[in-house]
């Protein structure tokens, strides 16, 4: 697991990178990457799990939006795969914002319930570009993580 203002400490030659993009909402959503984290310890294998959520977010501290946002940039560009995960109560614009800036990489996985404000422009994206689209996280990760 890699959160902003952590640094690598392991090789990471033949580990499988994977960002974990979707809802946070500020910190007010519930922790659903903690779900993926628990999947991958029981799993088994070589992964790094990259996690933007902060345990203690701090927007207002200088330079940390700055931080935060080069900081995803870097690891979803980095990441040999990109789970989504847009909760239905949500806006979650940052989600949609990098779900455009991916939707070309090949990389991505997306779900998204129905009940999101703007799923169909999720559902119309997916489809155009080919990214799988998933009704639960389970079903993701079922299909997508080999």
């Amino acid at each position: 697991m890699h959160h902003p203002h952590e640094s690598i400490s392991c090789d990471t030659t033949g580990i499988r990178k994977i960002f974990l993009a979707g809802t946070i909402d500020m910190g007010s959503s519930v922790d659903w990457q903690q779900n993926v984290i628990e999947y991958f310890k029981n799993k088994g294998g070589r992964w790094l799990l990259f996690n933007p959520r902060q345990e203690h977010w701090n927007g207002s501290k200088a330079g940390e939006m700055d931080y935060q946002v080069n900081w995803e940039l870097s690891h979803l560009e980095e990441a040999d795969f990109i789970i989504m995960n847009i909760l239905g109560t949500s806006k979650s614009p940052i989600s949609l914002l990098e779900l455009g800036l991916f939707a070309h990489s090949k990389k991505i996985a997306v779900v998204c319930n129905s009940t999101f404000y703007r799923y169909d422009n999720v559902r119309i994206t997916c489809k155009r570009y080919g990214i799988p689209l998933y009704k639960t996280l389970d079903e993701l990760l079922y299909n997508e993580i080999k």
